[in-house]
C-alpha cells in the first residue's frame, strides 16, 4: 500500500506540473506531464476513474496544439505573401527605372527587393536571375561612366587643338610653351588610372558578392553589391 501511495503522490505532482505548463502555454510539456500523471495514477490503483479524465485532457490539448500550429502556419504564409507582394512591387518599379535609364536608382531598388525575398525564404537559385541583373546593371553604369569621361576628354582635346592653332608665345630659347599640354596629359593619365582602380575594386566587390551568394550569405552578398555600386557612382 505504501508503494501505491507513493505512486499516487507522483501522479499528483505531475498533475500539478501539467497544470502549470498549461497555464504557461507550454502545451508539449503539459501533455507530457499529464501522460506521466495518468501512468502513475493507473499503476497506483487510486482514483482510477480520474485516469480517463486525464486522457481526455491530453487529447484536448493535442487538438488545441494542432489548431495552433495550423493557425501559425497560416499566419506565416500570409506574412510571406505580404513580403513577396512588396518585393514584386519594388521589382516592377526597378524595371521601370532601368528602362528609363535611372540605373543607380534601379539597382538600389533591386537590392531592396532581394532583401525582402530573402526574408520570404527564397533560395539562392530563385534569386539567381536577380543577382545576375545587379551585375549587368553595374556593368552598364561603369560603361556609361567610361563613355561620358571619354566624351569629356575628347571635348577637352578639341579645345586644346583650338588653343594650339593660335600663334604660340615663344620662350627665350625659341621653344613653344607646352606646360599646359603636359599637365593636361598628366591629369588624363591620372584620371584613367583612378578609373581602372575603381573598376577593379568594384568588380572585386561583385566577385565577393557572388561568393557569398553561393554560401547563402545574402546579407553580405547584398552589402558587397552596394559597395560596388557606390564605387561605380563615385
Amino acid at each position: 500500500m505504501e508503494g501505491n501511495e507513493e505512486l499516487a503522490q507522483e501522479a499528483l505532482r505531475y498533475l500539478s506540473l501539467a497544470q502549470k505548463y498549461e497555464e504557461e502555454k507550454d502545451l508539449e510539456k503539459a501533455v507530457e506531464s499529464y501522460q506521466l500523471a495518468a501512468d502513475y495514477l493507473k499503476n497506483s490503483g487510486y482514483l482510477i476513474n480520474k485516469v480517463g479524465d486525464i486522457y481526455s485532457k491530453i487529447e484536448e490539448l493535442k487538438e488545441f496544439a494542432k489548431q495552433e500550429l495550423i493557425y501559425a502556419q497560416a499566419s506565416v504564409k500570409s506574412q510571406i505573401e505580404e513580403i513577396q507582394d512588396q518585393a514584386f512591387s519594388l521589382l516592377d518599379g526597378a524595371q521601370k527605372l532601368e528602362s528609363d535609364g535611372f540605373l543607380e536608382d534601379a539597382i538600389n531598388q533591386y537590392m531592396s527587393a532581394i532583401k525582402l525575398l530573402v526574408q520570404a525564404g527564397w533560395s539562392e537559385s530563385q534569386l539567381g536571375n536577380l543577382e545576375s541583373k545587379l551585375t549587368t546593371i553595374a556593368d552598364k553604369i561603369e560603361q556609361r561612366k567610361l563613355v561620358q569621361k571619354q566624351e569629356n576628354f575628347e571635348a577637352q582635346q578639341s579645345t586644346s587643338v583650338l588653343i594650339e592653332s593660335k600663334p604660340q608665345v615663344l620662350s627665350t630659347f625659341g621653344k613653344k610653351k607646352s606646360v599646359a599640354k603636359e599637365e593636361e596629359l598628366k591629369e588624363y593619365k591620372g584620371m584613367k588610372e583612378r578609373e581602372e582602380q575603381i573598376q577593379n575594386d568594384a568588380f572585386s566587390f561583385i566577385d565577393n558578392a557572388k561568393f557569398f551568394e553561393k554560401d547563402k550569405k545574402f546579407d553580405q552578398a547584398i552589402e558587397n553589391y552596394e559597395n560596388a555600386v557606390n564605387l561605380l557612382n563615385s
